[in-house]
């Protein structure tokens, strides 16, 4: 297991791999590899920057290491799912596009409300939410914005249907 030292949580959407359902099962991508999120803003260290989480950040050994939860809206009070070191209600893929999430939605007030939103689109967005420590991390410039490379993740805590997307839309979307 990794240490983490104090590092602040980032959160990272997209769009592309936005939920859908069908019946009662929710999937849809937590994460998006190698591809751009909008401007974001680090209030720890006040500043914009774009992130890119790459391809190999993300690993089998990372996820069952940990205790991983479905969130509606990152909100800790409406569980959906949970993926607890391998095993549970959550379903975990990494693929060569990102990490893939589904689960049976439950057949509680949230769960209800997940598949209707999601359904007429205005729940249209993935979010996860993780820690790293810097030294998985590099910085360059790109026009004057901070782009913000993640090689290596340490700790996993949730992934979650959204309503305001933070990845660049782009027009191919896998099925």
């Amino acid at each position: 297991s990794s240490t983490i030292d104090a590092v602040s949580p980032f959160i990272l959407a997209e769009l592309i791999g936005a939920p859908r359902v069908t019946g009662r099962t929710v999937e849809g991508y937590a994460v998006v590899f190698n591809h751009e999120s909008k401007v974001l803003f680090d209030k720890a260290n006040k500043r914009f920057f774009i992130e890119i989480i790459e391809n190999g950040a993300i690993t089998e050994e990372l996820l069952r290491s940990c205790d991983i939860k479905a969130l509606l809206e990152h909100n800790r009070q409406r569980m959906l799912a949970r993926y607890t070191r391998g095993i549970g209600s959550l379903s975990l893929e990494i693929d060569s596009y990102g990490l893939k999430y589904k689960f049976e939605a439950p057949n509680t007030a949230d769960g209800d409300y997940a598949i209707e939103m999601i359904t007429r689109g205005d729940i249209n967005g993935s979010s996860f939410e993780f820690y790293t420590n810097e030294k998985n991390v590099t910085y360059s410039k790109r026009d004057g914005i901070v782009i913000r490379k993640v090689h290596k993740i340490d700790l996993i805590t949730d992934v979650s249907p959204i309503t305001s997307s933070m990845l660049r839309t782009v027009t191919s979307v896998p099925v």
